[in-house]
């Protein structure tokens, strides 16, 4: 049900998810900027300054240069939800947090996340159920 629920979601969603991998020959930086090169059309170095001022103000400046196989499962996933993000969809889905954050106390980083006041939007969280209670203040950041 749960993996049903994911998969039927609008194209109105911007998901992050062990299901969607990075490429791993590109850096952090690289794999944000591919979404604003590609799918708004915009230059090279306009989509490196879009991914990194989103790095930045997702505190994680430091993972740009990082490939996906150099990252810790934290990095990599703060990697998945800046690249979610900068689709500037309203609504994001994060799915299954455990299965990527299994190095940081998971319920607690995405909470410290979704508190950046210019990233506010609808953040869900898909998970088993026994694990919704985790999230009571993550669900909606506006």
């Amino acid at each position: 049900m749960l993996l049903a629920a994911v998969a039927a979601l609008d194209d109105d969603v911007a998901r992050v998810s062990h299901e969607l991998p990075l490429r791993a020959n590109l850096s952090a930086l690289d794999n944000i900027a591919l979404i604003p090169l590609y799918q708004r059309h915009l230059g090279a170095a306009e989509s490196a300054r879009q991914a990194m001022d989103l790095l930045q103000r997702l505190g994680h400046a430091g993972i740009a240069p990082l490939r996906d196989p150099d990252m810790t499962p934290a990095q990599r996933f703060v990697t998945k939800l800046a690249r979610a993000l900068i689709l500037k969809r309203p609504r994001l889905v994060i799915d299954r947090p455990g299965a990527m954050l299994y190095d940081v106390p998971y319920p607690v980083f995405i909470r410290r996340l979704a508190s950046h006041a210019d990233l506010a939007g609808t953040w869900e969280i898909y998970d088993f159920s026994w694990n919704q209670a985790l999230y009571t203040q993550v669900h909606d950041t506006e």
